[in-house]
């Protein structure tokens, strides 16, 4: 039986989904970063390659690309959408890397998965040259309607206690990394220099069949599904459907904000 926690059996979904929002971020975050050519840059949590197709898209020249994920499935679409990617498995507290391989490392919504994001931290500072800086986004707090009807719905269905669980065990500091001062305290606390945390929006407008597609993919949808099975979870998400229609219309429109932190090494 496949493990809901990982992103194995979502791979395709999530690029095919949720690529253009994380490219979104990408874009901000190395705009924040102002990476020069040649740099050396290591993406974790690399995924399906945002970081990548963004870097692309702002040096001609980026330098070595790695990019480093949990997950063979995530890491093969990476390589599809990135030729020019160099993808590595391996888990970001334990890097297979030698101290100072990289100029950059960037974290793109990836800090709140971490179980311990401070020995993941120490990971990053080792790896890095002097030199060099880190850049991590991470998902502001969802406060408006839409999040608060998806998560009732998802009650309703397995339990409130059983969501807060599963999104507690995959991403165990999201709501702390939600706000600006504690991704700036936790890279002072690091050692990380310069360091500045600001709030960007993500706009988002989407079909509600895409706005449920989205969150399906969450680690709440993803435990749902797993729990109700595969006709069950089908039909969880046409119940969502039809009550977002019924609510909202047609049309899913809010804006998320976003944690952008930086910081140096030298």
């Amino acid at each position: 039986m496949s493990d809901w926690r990982a992103y194995d059996t979502v791979a395709e979904a999530y690029e095919r989904v949720t690529a253009p929002r994380f490219e979104t971020v990408a874009r901000d975050l190395l705009a924040l970063a102002r990476p020069a050519e040649g740099t050396r840059l290591l993406d974790l949590g690399t995924g399906t390659g945002a970081v990548a197709v963004a870097m692309a898209d702002v040096l001609e020249a980026p330098g070595r690309l790695v990019g480093c994920d949990l997950s063979l499935p995530m890491l093969s679409r990476a390589r599809h959408r990135a030729p020019w990617l160099c993808p590595v498995l391996a888990d970001a507290a334990r890097l297979p890397f030698r101290s100072g391989s990289f100029d950059l490392v960037t974290a793109n919504c990836v800090l709140s998965h971490l179980k311990d994001y401070r020995r993941g931290l120490r990971e990053i500072r080792r790896v890095l040259g002097r030199p060099a800086g880190l850049a991590a986004s991470c998902w502001g707090p969802l406060s408006d309607p839409y999040a608060e009807a998806w998560r009732e719905l998802l009650a309703s269905a397995v339990g409130e206690d059983a969501v807060q669980h599963a999104i507690e065990t995959v991403v165990p500091w999201e709501r702390h990394f939600s706000s600006p001062d504690n991704v700036r305290t936790a890279l002072l606390e690091a050692g990380f220099g310069g360091v500045r945390a600001e709030v960007f929006t993500l706009a988002s407008d989407q079909p509600v069949e895409g706005y449920i597609a989205d969150r399906a993919l969450g680690a709440a949808g993803r435990f749902a599904r797993h729990t109700l099975g595969e006709i069950g979870g089908r039909d969880f998400l046409g119940r969502a459907e039809s009550e977002f229609r019924r609510r909202f219309g047609e049309r899913i429109r809010y804006n998320r904000p976003v944690v952008l932190g930086v910081g140096t090494v030298v």
